[in-house]
């Protein structure tokens, strides 16, 4: 290996993993420019080159099941929750459970080894040291339409729901494409209007198929503006509308097929419509329902702290502090869950969720108890449906919410009568 390409595309290599998904900004890394010929197109290099990348983070991810603060597993949780998910640093280091500087070192650590990997896959080809018919199989065979598939299933296959806003979203997204759009004299306008309801998606995902679809709208005009607006119907309705010399009739790209896919998997629609001097998308997308807990605690601190654990997740956080108000919010509200604490200085939380399982209004909504008492096997005898032990994390408490409120889960069987009783009573 030669020390100066090597030097050079552990650069590339760092440059394309922070645009991982920023379609526009790879077709101008050099390394992809590298990476195309006479048999492939820039727009298959790209494809190739982000292929090549999460399967080599892939690689990282050692067989079997474990934790993800595993030590073996920490390389691979690193790159992709970084690259992959887009998470910050702070929110790593609190997923993993290490401190900054630890992330730094391991980080960097894990960066050399998909270096080496992608350098081992793709060196011979950038060095043009051996012919075109002697490169692997895998990157003969694999189409462009072929790798894109591969890239959403690997995209999907981690994505997890949380609660957005589409105009920051919309915007990170323009900012990004505006130095492509400056170079071809088109002009980006965003016409959001201010106070739509959140979305409910995968971050990623609907920043991949936001950026898939202008990409597709910045290859395709030639000049003139592209629009982006909304309107709130029965879900949020994103408009991407290009006034100008637009080549219609094109067939469809894989980036605008993988955004049709993108925009299905979080339950949304993409609609095209061509007119002469305009095309136009109406993106659909479903809004972020507010589902209602409850929580009870004497702590009104503890109550403020699991509201801003709740915040921007989707959940309207209600409370009540006895039995009977509980109640009386349930026959109001169609209560997901409620969380209670057994204890407070004024009453029995044992009592509470005896007549919370009594109570025809709040009989069947799931009650978590908790507490800093490690006492869940009363809990559970006494109808609640899981146990959260004091001190709570954002982490847990959301795993647990997440779980009751959202999973669907599966009525639990009755429980099997008890057989009648044949004793014969004592004689007097």
């Amino acid at each position: 290996m030669h020390t100066v390409i090597e030097t050079d595309f552990n650069k590339q290599i760092r440059q394309a993993l922070q645009n991982l998904h920023d379609f526009a900004s790879l077709q101008k890394q050099p390394l992809t420019s590298r990476l195309a010929g006479p048999s492939r197109s820039l727009d298959q290099s790209v494809r190739l080159l982000r292929s090549e990348i999460l399967a080599a983070i892939e690689q990282l991810n050692p067989q079997g099941s474990m934790s993800q603060r595993a030590k073996e597993r920490r390389p691979y949780a690193l790159l992709f929750g970084r690259y992959v998910q887009g998470m910050t640093t702070a929110e790593l280091v609190e997923e993993l459970a290490i401190s900054i500087r630890q992330l730094r070192r391991e980080q960097a650590r894990a960066l050399n080894a998909v270096t080496e990997l992608l350098w081992e896959k793709l060196s011979g080809q950038l060095e043009g040291e051996i012919e075109e018919g002697a490169l692997p199989q895998s990157m003969l065979s694999s189409s462009s339409s072929e790798a894109a598939q591969a890239e959403m299933a690997q995209l999907l296959s981690h994505a997890q729901a949380e609660d957005l806003a589409l105009s920051d979203l919309v915007s990170g997204v323009l900012a990004t494409l505006s130095p492509v759009a400056a170079g071809r004299n088109i002009a980006l306008v965003n016409r959001l209007p201010a106070g739509l309801p959140l979305i409910r998606a995968n971050r990623v995902v609907l920043r991949q198929s936001v950026m898939g679809l202008l990409s597709y709208v910045l290859q395709h005009l030639q000049s003139g503006q592209i629009t982006v607006s909304g309107a709130t119907l029965p879900g949020v309705t994103l408009v991407v509308t290009a006034d100008g010399q637009f080549q219609a009739g094109i067939p469809t790209s894989a980036s605008l097929d993988v955004s049709h896919k993108l925009i299905d998997s979080l339950g949304g629609k993409i609609e095209i419509n061509e007119r002469p001097r305009r095309w136009q998308a109406e993106v659909s997308l479903p809004v972020a329902e507010e589902l209602p807990l409850l929580i009870m605690d004497d702590n009104a601190g503890l109550i403020e702290l699991f509201r801003r654990y709740l915040a921007g997740r989707g959940y309207r956080v209600v409370e009540a502090h006895t039995a009977a108000e509980a109640i009386e919010i349930a026959g109001k509200l169609d209560l997901k869950l409620i969380l209670l604490d057994v204890m407070m200085p004024e009453q029995d939380g044992w009592e509470i969720l005896q007549r919370l399982k009594a109570a025809p209004e709040t009989k069947n909504t799931p009650v978590i108890i908790c507490s800093v008492l490690n006492e869940p096997e009363i809990a559970f005898t006494l109808g609640a449906s899981d146990y959260l032990p004091k001190p709570v994390t954002q982490n847990d408490l959301l795993a647990k919410v997440e779980q009751w409120c959202r999973i669907p889960r599966q009525k639990a069987a009755p429980p099997p009568e008890s057989p009648a009783d044949t004793s014969i009573p004592p004689s007097e």
